[in-house]
């Protein structure tokens, strides 16, 4: 398995970037646990192991909390589904299933440019997304890719 640290930055918010606190997730929890919001600068709680598998899928695994990784959780998102504040769950899971794994999608580009800009897709969901509401330091799901949607993926180290 390959691994790269990244941070995760939000395109609509320049400002924001993905933040996990993964305290208190040392055991599998049903619903998860931690919080996930954003932060105005890269540290160490903004900071990912990013886990490639053989499937094509990703986690986002915490350089910080040992083996807790980001969880999305869009039951109650359908695909295609526009929700003006998002919806779903984000927050954090001891350990990788399919609530923590993701696909990365390439946004198109226009003809002879590359934006390096990507949705993060639920393995388990699909067609949901990893929203950011940077105006409202929250993260959670949208049933589709739009602004809210878009993310570059650094390499910090």
């Amino acid at each position: 398995m390959a691994v790269s640290r990244v941070a995760l930055h939000s395109k609509a918010f320049p400002d924001k970037y993905l933040h996990m606190d993964g305290q208190g997730v040392t055991a599998p929890l049903d619903a998860g646990g931690g919080t996930v919001n954003t932060q105005t600068s890269i540290g160490s709680y903004e900071t990912f192991f990013l886990e490639r598998y053989d499937d094509g899928t990703v986690s986002f695994r915490s350089t910080v909390f040992n083996n807790v990784y980001l969880r999305l959780d869009g039951r109650t998102v359908q695909q295609g589904q526009e929700l003006t504040d998002g919806g779903g769950v984000v927050n954090c899971q001891f350990g990788s299933s399919i609530y923590e794994k993701f696909k990365i999608v390439q946004k198109p580009a226009s003809p002879n440019t590359y934006t390096g800009i990507v949705g993060i897709e639920s393995n388990g969901f699909p067609g949901r997304f990893l929203r950011v509401n940077g105006a409202q330091n929250q993260v959670n799901v949208q049933g589709g890719m739009g602004p809210f949607e878009e993310w570059e993926i650094l390499v910090v180290g």
